[in-house]
């Protein structure tokens, strides 16, 4: 009976509702770490709201935590379109770069998101990562270095920096 009384209501709720409802529905599945059931819930919102770039950097976020990478970039692509001044797009499109190993785009976005937020830790400690495995050491060893003074976790760190060193490109060996 519950159900049949939830669909009536959903029936008779706004545009605006049912998009936050989808939104939030989404969000209930990441953090379940129900990926796809997330993407799904966002679609849905993205439908009735096609100029958020919030909904396009979840589904995107989503994506990625599927191992979606090239889906993830697509929305990214979308919500830097839609809002280029926010910072956290261009993070999470130079992680989902690195993924793929495309590492020239992966730094150029990290070194975006430092443009917009020049003291953001993770992404100077992340295109550290990314120099690291180009193999451009003296890059690689600033941006740890900016990073551990804006907090990053020494020990995380150097995990990270190490192993991208034993991924080096073979170009650069």
């Amino acid at each position: 009976m519950s159900g049949l009384i939830e669909r009536f209501r959903q029936r008779n709720l706004s545009t605006a509702e049912k998009t936050l409802n989808a939104y939030d529905r989404g969000v209930r599945e990441v953090e379940r770490g129900s990926y796809a059931a997330a993407i799904r819930h966002f679609t849905e919102a993205l439908s009735a709201a096609p100029e958020s770039n919030k909904l396009y950097h979840h589904r995107a976020d989503a994506f990625a935590l599927n191992d979606q990478h090239r889906e993830a970039i697509i929305d990214y692509d979308v919500a830097v379109r839609l809002a280029p001044g926010y910072p956290d797009t261009y993070l999470d499109r130079g992680n989902s770069r690195y993924a793929l190993g495309d590492l020239v785009d992966a730094i150029k976005d990290f070194s975006e998101a430092i443009r917009l937020k020049p003291n953001w830790g993770e992404a100077y400690a992340n295109r550290a990562v990314a120099y690291a495995e180009r193999g451009d050491q003296d890059k690689s060893e600033r941006d740890a270095a900016t990073a551990r003074t804006l907090g990053v976790g020494e020990i995380r760190l150097e995990e990270m920096l190490s192993a991208a060193r034993s991924n080096l490109e073979p170009e650069a060996t």
